[in-house]
């Protein structure tokens, strides 16, 4: 009967768009929230997309360096002033030979006949980019571990083996020829075997592992002062910035800029993803306000009815259970049309990222239920808290 009363003279035309404008609000806001989770997931899957970008830089060549009078190393001050920077999370020294390197293999069936002067470099294990148990060098190994770019093995199969009619190699069979080389300087000469074991796709060199480098260098290599690195790795947190790009232009650096462009993505990503997001709350908060200031006005007009039942001996909290009831029940019912809502696209959603060849957690994500329903409690509390406190106001005049 008291819910009669109260709720004979209300419009509900309000109420009922106030309840479009929180349920496309909270989808908005769910839907953004679950394509954080899965781009999570993504990035720990498929980290060649995702990750932190590697990016090997150099010295310009010019004229001077090339009759010497500039050096293409970099400084301990220099490294010191790279390493220092906002965009740099890491940053790694290329280490060259300084001795001199053949290679040569006699020829099997399933390996070429070949001989050629090379050189190699090396990097610290955590820039590589490989997975390999052969990834390990000591003096009594057996063998050289060597990493090449996967470009050079393209460049043979697709220039230099179809132009002189000789046959292509996988990569399965670069892995099991055994290569012979002669590494030599200060007036000695080892003969070592070498091994393909990876390929690598982020630095473009012939690489050996550091501790080979190291102990070659320290036996054969050349006793010259003032060595210093010319190529240094990064790891960096936002390369595609301006600030990266000027910074290498001021010191008269350069790198390879196309390594950047799964950082660009990621952060495009990220800022749609947080507009998105941003729309979504600004929506749910308006949504929220209207709810209030509806009840507001539907308790304003219905005061009358109100005062006569207070003063009959209804408690202020009986009668604003009433309010908080109807509210509770829209709220419930917007929650779970968003989240029906949510799951029919989240289908669609999936299939689509599929085709481009991602694969999305087919289930929502823990983090979002507790989130989604951590807001709608937070909403239902506050606007009751706001019906409470206007029938108190009412009850104590």
């Amino acid at each position: 009967m008291v819910q009669r009363i109260i709720w004979k003279t209300q419009k509900k035309g309000v109420l009922f768009f106030a309840s479009i404008g929180m349920f496309i609000g909270l989808f908005i806001l769910f839907i953004s929230i679950q394509l954080y989770f899965d781009l999570i997931i993504v990035t720990n899957k498929d980290k060649d997309i995702f990750q932190k970008d590697y990016i090997v830089i150099n010295k310009k060549i010019s004229l001077l360096n090339t009759v010497k009078f500039l050096s293409t190393g970099f400084s301990d001050k220099e490294i010191d002033s790279i390493r220092n920077q906002a965009f740099v999370e890491r940053l790694g020294i290329i280490t060259p030979n300084r001795y001199k390197v053949g290679a040569y293999t006699d020829g099997t069936q399933d390996f070429p006949e070949f001989y050629a002067e090379m050189f190699f470099e090396s990097v610290p294990d955590e820039y590589m980019d490989i997975n390999s148990k052969e990834w390990y060098w000591d003096q009594k190994s057996n063998f050289i571990p060597i990493v090449i770019p996967r470009d050079y093995l393209k460049l043979y199969n697709f220039g230099f083996a179809q132009s002189q009619n000789l046959p292509q190699i996988s990569e399965e069979i670069a892995s099991r020829a055994m290569s012979d080389f002669i590494i030599e300087g200060q007036g000695q000469k080892l003969r070592l075997k070498g091994k393909i074991v990876g390929f690598t796709d982020r630095i473009n060199s012939i690489l050996v592992p550091q501790s080979f480098m190291d102990w070659a260098n320290q036996k054969l290599g050349r006793k010259t002062k003032g060595d210093s690195p010319s190529r240094l790795i990064l790891v960096c947190n936002d390369p595609a910035s301006p600030s990266f790009t000027k910074y290498l232009s001021d010191n008269n650096y350069e790198a390879n800029l196309q390594q950047t462009k799964s950082s660009r993505l990621n952060t495009l990503l990220q800022i749609v993803l947080s507009i998105v997001l941003i729309i979504g709350l600004l929506i749910v908060l308006l949504a929220f306000m209207v709810f209030i200031v509806s009840f507001k006005l539907m308790i304003s007009k219905a005061s009358d009815s109100i005062n006569k039942l207070l003063l009959i001996g209804y408690h202020y909290t009986v009668l604003a259970k009433t309010y908080i009831i109807i509210y509770g029940i829209i709220i419930l019912l917007v929650y779970f049309l968003s989240m029906i809502s949510l799951i029919i696209s989240k289908d669609i959603l999936n299939q689509l990222f599929k085709d481009i060849g991602f694969v999305l957690n087919e289930e929502l994500a823990i983090g979002l239920i507790i989130i989604s329903i951590s807001i709608t409690v937070v909403l239902f509390i506050s606007n009751a808290i706001s019906i409470l406190m206007q029938f108190r106001k009412l009850a104590t005049k």
